[in-house]
């Protein structure tokens, strides 16, 4: 039984209904951040680059529903001498529509690449993954560039993209671009992976707690998945629109994966809710300042939004936190990663001890590095 394109009734309802459950959960993300960071203006680069994903992200759904009512220029053979000059308009007209539909499709999913790779930046600070991180980072920006140079050069000239008859078959099938487009994609979203799923594994918290976050960075499993599959239904069935479906749950999946972690705070305000630092186990407590003072090693901060401290005796840090990960070194063994979703709206009092004499910064997102032995 041969597979048939969507009808444009299908494509309106998923499209759009996965669109509103995606541009609530980046509201509620920027609403949530502006909660921690105290206003707009202090919202961190991936907390912008996000508004611009969800900018992208209404272009490709607006694209969708148009070129899944309108033909383009890839036709079955003996196609275009039935066609109308009326016919030959609107067929160019879907072949302009579906080049904002692949641009707005691969500058989104790059954006939310970015955003998850300067959040694990952030989350590894200090750490030794940081350097896997700035290296997918790159592997990341690089394919990008390949990507856009592979959409640029096959199909020659450019004009090409939207010419009937075409002057070669690139320029309808996008089979050289999707290729190079896939394996990029693909192969960065198992780096990604590569990076989250084991630092969360390792996450000093309730095991409730821990299935939570590896849930939510594990729907990128699903993100590989229907990324596998649009390419699929673009190579085994050309003159359908079915892989237009797979685009749509791949870009929705990958919104709701990269802004769930960042609603957390929001949870806990809402429904009253408590936060990943808390903890039964005393062995898993964080060692106190003071203590950390009076040993080897280092306590480190991200740049946040902003730092209330004052040099009292007991010094009052303002934290403002989505995400803490800490790494405590212990001599001839291999540091544990703690990993805490939460959102302090309250002063904490730390006590210095010992001539404890400098600001300690906490910030949005912070790393902590020990060389104590708990």
């Amino acid at each position: 039984m041969a597979l048939t394109s969507p009808t444009p009734e299908q494509l309106t309802v998923e499209s759009w209904s996965m669109y509103s459950a995606g541009i609530l959960l980046i509201t509620g993300r920027i609403y949530s951040r502006c909660l921690i960071l105290n206003g707009f203006r202090n919202l961190q680069t991936e907390d912008y680059l996000m508004i611009f994903n969800a900018a992208m992200y209404t272009i490709l759904m607006a694209a969708i529903n148009v070129s899944g009512r309108t033909a383009t220029n890839l036709m079955e053979p003996g196609t275009l001498e039935t066609l109308t000059p009326e016919d030959i308009k609107i067929r160019i007209y879907g072949s302009k529509i579906v080049i904002l539909l692949e641009q707005a499709m691969l500058i989104l999913i790059w954006g939310i690449k970015g955003c998850m790779i300067l959040m694990y930046n952030r989350l590894t600070t200090r750490l030794r993954q940081q350097l896997l991180v700035r290296a997918v980072g790159t592997y990341i920006a690089v394919g990008f560039v390949a990507i856009e140079l592979a959409w640029f050069l096959s199909c020659r000239p450019f004009r090409g993209y939207w010419a009937l008859p075409v002057p070669m078959e690139q320029c309808a099938t996008y089979q050289h671009y999707s290729i190079v487009q896939a394996c990029f994609n693909i192969s960065s979203d198992l780096m990604m992976l590569g990076i989250a799923i084991p630092l969360f594994l390792k996450a000093k918290v309730p095991t409730k707690k821990k299935l939570i976050l590896v849930g939510i960075f594990g729907c990128g499993i699903f993100v590989i998945f229907a990324a596998i599959l649009n390419k699929y239904y673009n190579f085994s069935n050309p003159f359908t629109t079915i892989y237009m479906l797979w685009y749509i749950r791949e870009a929705s999946t990958a919104v709701y994966v990269s802004n769930l972690p960042m609603l957390w705070p929001l949870f806990r305000r809402v429904f009253n809710i408590g936060t990943f630092q808390e903890r039964s186990n005393p062995k898993y407590d964080s060692q106190p300042l003071s203590d950390m003072s009076k040993k080897k090693g280092t306590l480190t901060s991200l740049a946040g939004s902003e730092d209330r401290i004052t040099h009292e005796p007991a010094l009052e840090i303002d934290q403002r936190i989505s995400f803490t990960v800490e790494e405590y070194r212990r001599e001839g063994k291999g540091g544990d990663v703690d990993v805490e979703m939460a959102s302090k709206e309250s002063e904490e009092s730390v006590r210095s001890q010992g001539g404890y004499g400098r600001g300690v910064c906490a910030h949005n997102y912070k790393a902590e590095v020990s060389a104590g032995v708990p």
